[in-house]
């Protein structure tokens, strides 16, 4: 059997965190990878790669940060 990346399963929780926040709610790099436990630089190339995708967007500005794309339903 394969093994998921750490990067892309810290990437995978990032999203299921996010689906829980209330709608019109963002969560910082920082503190996505302060709750997984890895360092703010590796997990926001993995955030740009779900945002590129359309699974989250970047909130630009000072009380930005991430959301999911869409409803999570």
């Amino acid at each position: 059997m394969r093994r998921m990346s750490d990067g892309v399963e810290a990437a995978l929780h990032c999203a299921l965190v996010l689906a829980s926040l209330p709608e019109g709610r963002v969560l910082t790099g920082r503190s996505l990878a302060t709750l997984h436990g890895v360092s703010e630089t590796y997990l926001l190339k993995h955030l740009r790669a779900l945002a590129a995708a359309g699974v989250v967007e970047a909130v630009p500005g000072p009380r930005g940060g991430y959301r999911l794309a869409r409803v999570p339903d």
